[in-house]
This record gives C-alpha cells, structure tokens and sequence, in this order.
C-alpha cells in the first residue's frame, strides 16, 4: 500500500532478492499528467477503478520478472486488482515477459496499464513509479520492485491495516533470498520505527 506499518503489525510480507533493494514506503508526487505519453492497454479511470493497483518499474529484469509475477498472480486479496508497469528503458527480454503474462492477468480480471520509453539512458527508478502512478487508477498503491517477490497475503494484510488505520502509510518487513545475504541491512530495514519511516 501506499505505504508504512501499523504500530502493532509488521507483516513479514515480501521475499526481497539478493540486491539492495527493499520494499518501498511511500512514493513522490506524479509528474504533470500533460507531459505523460498515452498507456498502452490502458482503461478510462473511472471504467477501472480498483481497490488496490499494483505499482511496478522495470528496467533489465528479465531474470525475475516471472517469479515477480506469479506472486502477483498468486496473492489472496479478494478485492479488485490492478497492475501498473512502466518499462525504464529496458534493453533485456522484460517486456517480452511482461506481455506473456499478459494473458494469465486477463483470466484472473486483472487490468494490466504498460507503458514505458526507450532512451538510450533510463531515467531511474523514481521516475519510473511516479509514471506507473499516474497511469494507474487503485485507490491504494502497493509497491513492488522487479526483483522483489511478495508473500500471497501481502496484499491483503496491507489493505486490512490500510482501513484500519486510513491516515497511515503501511509497510512491510523483507526476508532476503538467499537468507544469508546483507544480513546487516536486513536487520536494519526490519527495525526502523514508524518515525524513522519517514526520515531514512
């Protein structure tokens, strides 16, 4: 969600891969919308308002974007889905991947938003969401990094913590994969306080 954690509950919710990249707590204001190149595959928002979008930045993830993927796929959330991905310059097979799940979404009524640019240079992973963010339509956000895999009840403990707590931004705690790797930052990240949240 668009999100931090609840001060009771920290869901050990997403499997985060040997990079130094954990689950993000909250996300910078959309850029101006004039500027925003039409989404491929795109719905009218008010055609495809759903509880919860999924944000996703890719740039050269080939290698685990299935994975990625499939725990999209498999999360238990019972309320209505969606999934924005925007392709930062992506030089590798990601969009190819992309598009064959595309199918696989489409049978489980999951609206998938792609949009993305070819520069020679990508314009780095905050660019990257905040486009995915405008293009989508939920009204919650759940970040998901390309080479993060969620746990299947991430999406559904977050949304509960979110009605609960509506003024709070909700987050999760990481598991690294292979366990033993940056296990100093692992420690850290799963110990910051909700105050600290907002400053690191």
């Amino acid at each position: 969600m668009n999100g931090g954690e609840t001060p009771t509950d920290r869901p050990c919710a997403n499997k985060v891969r040997d990079r130094d990249v954990s689950a993000p707590r909250g996300a910078s204001p959309p850029p101006d919308r004039r500027e925003q190149p039409r989404p491929r595959f795109a719905c009218r928002r008010e055609h495809c308002r759903s509880d919860v979008t999924i944000i996703l930045p890719i740039h050269n993830a080939a290698k685990w974007l299935d994975e990625c993927l499939e725990s999209v796929l498999e999360q238990d959330f019972e309320g209505s889905l969606q999934l924005s991905v925007f392709n930062d310059a992506s030089q590798d097979d990601s969009m190819n991947i992309v598009e064959k799940w595309m199918k696989k979404f489409q049978e489980r009524n999951i609206p998938v938003v792609i949009d993305g640019h070819k520069s020679p240079q990508p314009k780095g992973v905050g660019f990257a969401k905040n486009r995915a963010v405008a293009q989508s339509s939920g009204r919650y956000l759940c970040f998901l990094d390309a080479d993060d895999v969620m746990m299947p009840q991430r999406v559904k403990l977050q949304y509960e913590a979110a009605m609960k707590h509506p003024n709070c931004i909700i987050g999760c705690q990481v598991r690294r994969d292979p366990g033993d790797s940056t296990e100093r930052y692992t420690r850290w990240i799963n110990s910051l306080t909700q105050e600290q949240l907002f400053t690191q």
